[in-house]
Order: structure tokens, then sequence, then C-alpha cells
């Protein structure tokens, strides 16, 4: 049985305005007509990530951290492992939430970047030695590397996120790295989820697409969780 979410959103319908300089974003909270440009939307999310004071980024993550924590523990059969990541410094801090999982008896894996915008997967303990990345500005696990078959055992992916329009579509960092690999999974029976800030819920449209980009089966917020219905 899967979770049953604090609240569903259905293609089409409002997200969260709130992001200035933004789609939907604007002070009076009206979305504009056209969708913004990737670079023009992720500027603004990215500079309003780094205005937030470093007490609400912790408060925000702790939330976020049992709101995730109360979806896994809804699932049945019980969850024994996951695929998250490792925050960089201006997205929600998952350190307190892999701590957490790993203290509930979790397996946790977390993605490696390859050449090729490719991603391998790397277990992750608290105590894990961390190194730069030879191509992405990240820290990542020392470990053995896994590929897309660790997800016969997994059937939760949190993945980051910048933005989140009411379709289920994502606005990432840029990379291309989940771009390349979300459809490696497509044959896997694996939630995929996206964390964001609440305010990152944007209107459908709120920024441009793809023709290939597909949604996302949930959002996670500090505020709960959001399924996207077909």
């Amino acid at each position: 049985m899967d979770a049953r979410s604090s609240d569903s959103v259905r293609p089409g319908t409002p997200g969260t305005p709130g992001i200035p300089g933004t789609p939907g974003g604007d002070t009076d909270g009206r979305p504009t007509a056209a969708p913004g440009s990737k670079k023009l939307v992720r500027a603004a999310i990215r500079a309003a990530r780094r205005a937030l004071p470093e007490t609400q980024r912790a408060d925000r993550s702790a939330a976020l951290c049992t709101a995730v924590l109360g979806y896994l523990q809804e699932l049945t059969p019980v969850v024994r492992s996951v695929a998250a990541y490792c925050s960089a410094p201006d997205e929600p801090d998952t350190a307190p939430l892999l701590t957490a999982l790993v203290g509930q008896g979790i397996a946790v894996y977390v993605p490696v970047c390859e050449a090729e915008h490719k991603l391998s997967w790397v277990r992750w303990f608290p105590d894990a030695q961390l190194v730069r990345s030879d191509f992405a500005p990240v820290l990542e696990p020392v470990g053995e590397r896994l590929g897309v078959e660790l997800f016969q055992e997994i059937s939760t992916l949190f993945i980051p996120a910048l933005a989140i329009d009411a379709a289920g579509l994502r606005l990432g960092q840029g990379g291309g790295y989940y771009d390349r690999f979300l459809p490696q999974l497509a044959n896997f029976p694996v939630q995929i989820a996206a964390l964001v800030y609440e305010q990152e819920l944007m209107p459908a449209g709120g920024f441009a697409t793809d023709p290939h980009d597909a949604p996302v089966d949930l959002v996670i917020t500090p505020a709960g969780v959001r399924r996207f219905l077909d």
C-alpha cells in the first residue's frame, strides 16, 4: 500500500507562488502568462535560498526530515533501503534526513557523478569519507559504486530540485545527470520524490519544459507530501 498524501496535486492546478522574479512569484501572487526561462527561474530560486537565514534553513530541513520519515512509515512492505542525495549548500539540507534514515536501520544510497553525465550509487554512512566530485560541485562518499541494478531492491528515490510545477515537472540544477538517469528506471517500480521548499511549488507552466520531461510521482516539502494524479 502506498502512503496516502497530505495533499494531492492534479495537473493544471495552481501551485504555490512565492519566488520573486519567476512566473507565479510576483509580489501580488498572480502567475504571469509565459513560462519563465530556466536560467532566470534557477537564478531567482538560488538567490532566495541563499538569502534564507541559517536558522530557518535548519528548521525547514528538520521539518522536511519529519515529512519524509512519515511518508516512509506508511509504506508497506517495510522500507529497508532508499536512494537519496547529499545536498549542496544552496539546497534543503539532507544531512539530518540521511542520518535519521540510517538510525532507523534503512540503507541509504546516494549518487556519484561519472563521466558523460552518468550516475553511479554508493552506500552512505554518517561517518562516510566525502570527497569533491571530479565532475560536479558536490561532495560524494567513497565506496563501492553500483549501477541501476540497485533499484531492483529500492522502491523510493529522493531527488533534488529547484522547483516543481503543478503537473509534477521538475526544474533541476541544469547538470543533466538526472535527466539521463531517470529514464533508466522505467522498468523498475520506483517512486520518484522531489524535495523542495513549499514556496518552490509553482503553477503548471511556471518554467519552461522540454518534450522529454517526465513528472515526478510526488513532491515532499517541510509542509508534507503531495502526490501527482494521472
